[in-house]
C-alpha cells in the first residue's frame, strides 16, 4: 500500500510543477554572489550579477536584470525568483526576465 501512495502522491506534485514551455514563468532558488564580473551583453562589456542555484556550484554571469532587486556589493543573497519567458518578445528584448518573490537569506561576504 505504501509504495502505491508515494507514487500518487509523486505524480499529483510532477503535475504541479511548471516549466516555461507550460506556463512561461518557473520559480527558481539564485544564490547571488556578492561582486558582479565581466561579461557581454550582446556586442557590449559590461559588469554583470553572479548567480548559481546550488552553494557548491561554479559561479554563472548573467546580464538578466532582476526586477525588484537592490542589490548591494559586499553581500549575498539567495532569492526565490520567478523566471518569466514572455511570447512574442521583440528581436532587441530580453527572452527571459527574473522578478524577485523573496529575497530568502541576505549576509555580508568577508
Amino acid at each position: 500500500m505504501r509504495p502505491f501512495a508515494f507514487a500518487v502522491i509523486a505524480a499529483l506534485l510532477t503535475g504541479c510543477a511548471t516549466s516555461p514551455s507550460d506556463h512561461g514563468s518557473r520559480s527558481r532558488l539564485l544564490y547571488v554572489a556578492g561582486a558582479k564580473a565581466p561579461c557581454t551583453n550582446g556586442a557590449t562589456k559590461a559588469e554583470c550579477l553572479q548567480y548559481r542555484e546550488q552553494p557548491n556550484e561554479p559561479w554563472q554571469t548573467t546580464a538578466v536584470p532582476i526586477e525588484d532587486f537592490d542589490w548591494k556589493p559586499g553581500n549575498e543573497y539567495l532569492l526565490k525568483i520567478t523566471e518569466v519567458h514572455p511570447k512574442g518578445v521583440p528581436q532587441d528584448a530580453p527572452a527571459v526576465r527574473w522578478h524577485v518573490d523573496k529575497v530568502v537569506e541576505q549576509h555580508p561576504v568577508p
